[in-house]
């Protein structure tokens, strides 16, 4: 079986209440966060979540302090690695916040795959939740909108060396993907994992709709992973640009 390869495009970056990516520790503390979407190649060619908002978005809406150089706007993060959007023929949605599913128009002929679960709760999501899924019941406009998805109901096996995990918690359809490379099993974690110490302290995400079911989904994805890759820790990059695994 081919390995596949996964590399972490930098698009972006936050400061957040840290509190927020780990439950109920450091609250108040400032974290500058990256806004990762994620690369991955083989028999297909996959993009794995495709970033945030614009920061004028971020700002106005969301009420949060986003950074995004030339370089580091999504499509031109892809042409510093030689590919093009219209080439990309999966899009894996781990979910559908602001942050992760804003740029689905750069990839015109991407089939795009998300959980019934996650679609059906983001357009009527508990009034807490509206301003993060950009959900019309709150009267904004999901960048989504018009994206025809196809959805799944649990895991798949997508192809041979790729799995899709659901991994709920973080939202109620949130899902990862499994990826075998020649490190192993990899598994890009979306917002089940937020970085490196949700997993080594074993705390679960702080922005969640269920605790317990993002704790059990950690650890789900922790016992299938030879590494797990979070979504918004700086070390899954290198100094001097995009990082593959």
């Amino acid at each position: 079986m081919d390995a596949w390869r996964i590399i972490a495009l930098d698009t972006g970056t936050s400061v957040i209440e840290k509190s927020i990516l780990t439950y109920l520790t450091d609250v108040g503390q400032a974290l500058r966060i990256p806004r990762v979407m994620w690369y991955i190649d083989g028999p297909r060619r996959i993009i794995v979540d495709t970033s945030a908002e614009s920061p004028e978005v971020a700002e106005q809406i969301i009420g949060e302090n986003l950074t995004r150089t030339a370089d580091q706007e999504p499509a031109n993060a892809l042409k510093r690695i030689g590919v093009r959007g219209e080439d990309i023929d999966y899009v894996l949605l781990t979910h559908l916040h602001w942050d992760h599913a804003a740029n689905n128009h750069l990839f015109p002929n991407a089939k795009f795959i998300v959980q019934r679960d996650e679609l059906r709760y983001a357009y009527a999501p508990s009034s807490f939740f509206e301003k993060a899924f950009l959900s019309p019941q709150g009267g904004y406009l999901p960048p989504f909108l018009h994206t025809r998805f196809d959805l799944l109901d649990g895991d798949l096996e997508l192809m041979p060396g790729l799995e899709i995990v659901k991994c709920p918690g973080h939202t109620p359809g949130s899902q990862a993907v499994r990826v075998r490379t020649k490190q192993g099993w990899l598994t890009v974690a979306g917002d089940a994992v937020f970085t490196y110490e949700n997993l080594e302290k074993r705390i679960p995400p702080g922005f969640h709709v269920n605790v317990d079911a993002a704790l059990a989904s950690m650890q789900k994805i922790a016992a299938i992973s030879d590494e797990v890759l979070p979504s918004h820790d700086y070390r899954v990059f290198v100094d001097d640009g995009p990082r593959e695994f």
